[in-house]
């Protein structure tokens, strides 16, 4: 077992690598800033946490659990996203994807459990983009998080997880987070995940400590990976819970709350994933874009240079 004392110098060494590549690309104020974030937030420390309890049933769910069921998505707008998906991703080799089984097919045969995936633009012509434009989605974010709307940024993607036989092929070191573990994103940031394939267990479901958020053992400050058994003997309190659902299930999740994905036995997830967070550290997450003006039919931003 990884002790303690190694994840502290892991942990370390993690923040103070991340500081330097920041500090040669955003001002130094704001990489210092992210530094100080990510070194001491996992600890309770500088995490800014929400106290109210007003703000609707959603809320109180999320102060409760860290994570709450929200409407689930039809299915034109779950067939229209697929379909925006399969026209925009490519494969590795640039190849097109006609139907999602080709999409699933195709990395299965490569070997690759978790592809890169397809970002939203921030643009209007962007249908990920259009569905976190959303004002009910926007609505909780704001409220979980006592923060104006002026002040969030959104970012968000279209992902897979992928049943594949024997080893895997890794694109990078990226384990593809199944091993549980906080986010540390910013100082305020909510996220929010539509199924969009059936998943229950084997399908790459999605698996969280409830109430975990809440509590911050010094055992598990350092941002690391760690087992059931760790997060349950620090936390004792918090209880496991599988998130399963039929196509178009959606939930909001708090996820400094210990969580992690599956590997997929029986078969292949799709999810969206959408990440509201303060502005802070808006220069340093490439693909954000701002929520303020959503519902009004002008937030439409020009391209970024990676967009081209």
């Amino acid at each position: 077992m990884t002790s303690f004392a190694s994840r502290l110098v892991g942990h370390l060494y993690l923040t103070s690598r991340e500081f330097v590549l920041n500090v040669t690309t955003v001002r130094f104020d704001v990489a210092l800033n992210y530094f100080v974030m990510r070194l001491l937030s996992p600890f309770g420390l500088f995490r800014a946490k929400g106290t109210s309890s007003s703000g609707g049933e959603e809320v109180s769910g999320l102060r409760e659990n860290g994570i709450v069921e929200i409407r689930g998505v039809e299915k034109d707008k779950r067939d229209s996203l697929i379909t925006f998906f399969c026209e925009r991703v490519a494969g590795k080799d640039g190849k097109k994807f006609n139907t999602l089984p080709d999409y699933f097919d195709y990395y299965r045969r490569e070997k690759i459990q978790r592809p890169t995936g397809l970002f939203a633009t921030g643009r209007g012509d962007c249908a990920i983009t259009n569905f976190v434009m959303n004002d009910y989605l926007i609505d909780i974010a704001s409220r979980y998080l006592g923060l104006d709307r002026k002040n969030i940024v959104a970012q968000a993607n279209i992902d897979a997880l992928i049943r594949v036989e024997g080893a895997r092929v890794k694109l990078t070191n990226y384990d593809d987070a199944l091993e549980f573990h906080r986010d540390i994103d910013s100082y305020k940031f909510l996220k929010m995940f539509v199924y969009l394939t059936d998943c229950f267990q084997g399908d790459g479901h999605h698996e969280v400590y409830l109430g975990s958020h809440r509590y911050t053992p010094l055992s598990l400050g350092p941002i690391a990976r760690y087992t059931n058994a760790e997060v349950e003997r620090a936390i004792p309190q918090a209880r496991i819970h599988f998130v399963e659902g039929r196509a178009g299930y959606a939930f909001a999740e708090d996820t400094f709350a210990f969580h992690r994905g599956t590997k997929p036995r029986t078969g292949d997830r799709l999810i969206l994933n959408i990440e509201f967070m303060e502005s802070t550290f808006a220069s340093l997450y490439e693909r954000t874009f701002p929520v303020w003006s959503a519902g009004r039919g002008d937030w439409s931003r020009p391209p970024l240079t990676s967009d081209l």
